[in-house]
Order: structure tokens, then sequence, then C-alpha cells
């Protein structure tokens, strides 16, 4: 692939002004695109789960996979379209609330429609959470997970607000962001394909990979003479903006949904779908402290930093050179190698950092060092726009391993987290009122 072959150059890759893939671009009308932008579409599409689960199964959580028809993704992509539209209707007619009855309607009908998809999803379900502790799973996209989900983040709230009443001191902010974090992570565990739906359902994430998946890449052309921009695949849960990967020129929606056949200039090209949903078992051992994000390059581990950047964790930063230790033996397994290896020796790699010499591989993402991945808020503790970060990124300066030793000040937090996080952490008057 041409863009892959150029960072294997070591250019100087130009930086890209575009948001973090996050969330769904709601104006993307008239979105840029790069002159590669058929390769990354092949790109981003081909890193998912099912390239790389089979090389490092052993080093990962279990996984079951369930396939996703594209007429079933138009109805999840449809749904979400549909969803928004009756909420900007009742926020045009001066509706403080949303219109849940229309919403619980349009969700009801969904899930009927998708009678097959959910049968299959139990299935999946089924042979994850008797794997695990809990009896609980995880279900994703091949690409991405719902983990932006609404109601999981509504579940979140209720479990932190208790939490809160709880405590027999008054939190900080440091404190009260981790225990928000905490609770985000463990409201995607689902039990079975109903609530698996639910939380896919009223994804951005979701809608978004699956609408870039539906409309297909655009053809390859011509360089242009207008830069553009194509968006990141991943994202730390920090993330507060979003933009869509959606390929101007793309072909039409409804024939890419049938797996039709495409005609760009100077031939005929097959689109192929590669989406799948994937079950994981629960692990409740996977916290947010235990997460570590490591960026490849060239096939080697060239930085390593705690996943979720903003946060600051008492006692982890002691334990640093045993973490290090210990994700660095699993990275250079053979099979993990293969892994990185297969998605061109360039990727964002997470972790899992469960006790001493217990590492578990969470997952493999693009990484071009053009858009996919290079975000702040994807790159964590490094940044890929400063020059000396680049260098250890690009492996041409010492490997670093970054965690914070001390709490960000109110302030700094609530600027580098998610805004819908910032709304249960600190709720402006206005929200604190409909919350009561």
């Amino acid at each position: 692939m041409a863009f892959l072959a150029g960072i294997k150059g070591g250019v100087d890759l130009k930086a890209t002004d575009v948001n973090d893939r996050s969330a769904a671009n709601l104006e993307n009308a008239t979105p840029d695109v790069l002159d590669d932008e058929h390769e990354r579409w092949e790109y981003f599409f081909n890193s998912g789960c099912r390239t790389w689960f089979d090389l490092i199964k052993d080093h990962t959580f279990t996984s079951t996979f369930c396939t996703l028809d594209p007429s079933e993704a138009r109805v999840i992509v449809e749904h979400w379209e549909a969803r928004r539209r009756l909420i900007a209707a009742a926020s045009s007619r001066g509706e403080e609330s949303e219109p849940s009855a229309e919403l619980d309607a349009l969700l009801t009908r969904t899930l009927e429609s998708l009678g097959p998809l959910k049968q299959r999803l139990d299935a999946a379900v089924a042979e994850e959470t008797a794997k695990s502790s809990e009896g609980k799973a995880f279900v994703k996209l091949s690409t991405r997970s719902p983990k932006d989900s609404k109601k999981a983040l509504a579940r979140a709230k209720a479990s932190y607000h208790s939490r809160l009443a709880a405590l027999d001191h008054e939190a900080d902010d440091n404190e009260r962001w981790v225990m928000l974090s905490e609770e985000v992570t463990k409201s995607s565990a689902i039990a079975n394909g109903d609530e698996a739906l639910e939380l896919l359902l009223d994804s951005d994430r979701v809608y978004e990979d699956l609408e870039y998946a539906l409309r297909g890449p655009p053809a390859p052309s011509e360089p242009s003479t207008t830069g553009g921009a194509a968006e990141t695949a991943t994202d730390a849960a920090a993330s507060s903006s979003g933009g869509s990967a959606v390929a101007q020129g793309a072909v039409a929606q409804g024939a890419v949904a049938q797996g039709a056949v495409a005609h760009p200039p100077g031939g005929e090209v097959t689109l192929s779908w590669n989406m799948e949903l994937v079950a994981r078992a629960w692990d409740p051992r996977l916290t947010p402290e235990s997460e570590y994000r490591g960026i490849a390059w060239n096939g080697e581990l060239s930085c390593l930093c705690q996943y979720f950047h903003p946060l600051y964790f008492p006692g982890m930063r002691d334990r640093s050179e045993e973490v290090q230790r210990d994700i660095m033996a699993v990275y250079n397994s053979p099979e993990v190698k293969n892994a990185v290896a297969r998605l061109g020796g360039h990727c964002i790699i997470d972790f899992a950092w469960l006790g001493p010499g217990e590492v578990i591989v969470i997952e493999l993402n693009p990484f071009d060092g053009v858009c996919l991945g290079t975000f702040p808020a994807s790159t964590g503790l490094f940044l890929w726009d400063e020059p000396a970060d680049k260098l250890v990124m690009m492996g041409e300066a010492p490997f670093e391993f970054r965690m914070r030793d001390a709490p960000l000040e109110a302030a700094s937090l609530r600027v580098q987290c998610n805004q819908d996080w910032r709304a249960i952490v600190h709720p402006s008057p206005t929200q604190q009122d409909q919350a009561a």
C-alpha cells in the first residue's frame, strides 16, 4: 500500500488538522478526502479483530465472532439516523427532554427487525459469559466498541452517584474522575443479545463505522490538489470531539449494502464486506488503572503510556518497571510480533496489566502515521505533532514509558476529559436542575 510504504521510509509525514473519531460527525455532507483514501479505507477495515485474533488468541481475551450482514448493518445505521431526527424534532419544539415514548417505539421496531441477528448474538454472548467469572460479556464491532453508548453512560452515571454518596470523605477531582471511569468501564458488560443490541444501537462510534463500511471506499483517482482529512480509528475515553471518516465520492449506500459492484474510473471493483460483531468474555480485573497503550513502529514497541491518560492512579507509578517488563515480554512474543506485522508493522496496541507476570493484549488498531490513530486522544501522553514525541513514536529516539506522577489540576481535568463525563462530574446549573 502506497501510504504504508511511505511511512516505512521514515519520511516527514504531514500533520492533518482533524478531530478524533470518538464520535460521529453530524455534519458530514461534504467531508474531505485524502488522495489515498481508498487504500486507507481498506487498511482500516482490514485491521479489525478477525485479522489478528487467531495469531494472539493465547495472549488476549477469549472471543466468539458473530456475522453481521450488510442489510442488518443498514438497519442499525437507519435506526441511529431516525433516532437523531426524533431528538432534533423534539428540540425544535422546545422540549427539554428526549421524546422517550417515540424513541422506545423506534427501538422496539428495530429490535424486532433484527431478530435473526439477536439470536446469533445470544449464542455468541452465551459462549463468552460461560467463561466469565461474573457471567458477563463485552460486545463490539470488529473495528470499534460501543463504549460511548448513551444507555451505558446512564448506568455508569447512576452507579457513580451511588458510590459518591457512600463515601466518608470529600472526593477530590481526580478521585471523582477515576470513579466515573471505573463505572463507565463496567457499564459495557452485558448478559445477552438484547442488552448488546441496545448498546450497539445508540453508539455514535458504531453508527460511524457501519456507515463508512456501507458507503465503501471512494474510487481510486488521480492525485488531487485539495488536501483533506480522514479520521482516526481509535480513541481514549478522554476524547471529547468527533468527526466522520465517510469518504466523498463513495458509491451509493443502497448498492454497497447489497454487496453490489462499484464502477470507479479505470475498471470494475467488487466491494468486500468484512464487518462482524465480536463477543468477548468479561474480566472484572480489567480496570482503568490496568490499561496501557503502546505504539508499534516498524515492528517494534516504540513507546508506552497509561490508557486513561488524564488521570492519576496512586500506587501504579511505583510499579512502572514491573509493568513495562511484563508488557515488553508479551509484546516480544512471536505471536504478538506476527500480529503487528499483519497490520503493516505500525499499529496502536492496548494491554491490560492484571498483576505480576500477567498481561493481556486487549486489541490492535490501525496507525498510519498520517490520520489513523495520530490524534491526542488516541496517542495519550505522547503527541504526534510534537517533534520530540514523534521521534520517540517512530523509534528514532529511545523507548519511553510515561505515567502521571501527580493529579492534574481540576481545570486541566475538565478540559482534557470527555464532555459527556464532564456533565456528570461537574454538571452546570441547568444540568443540575434537569437531574433534580
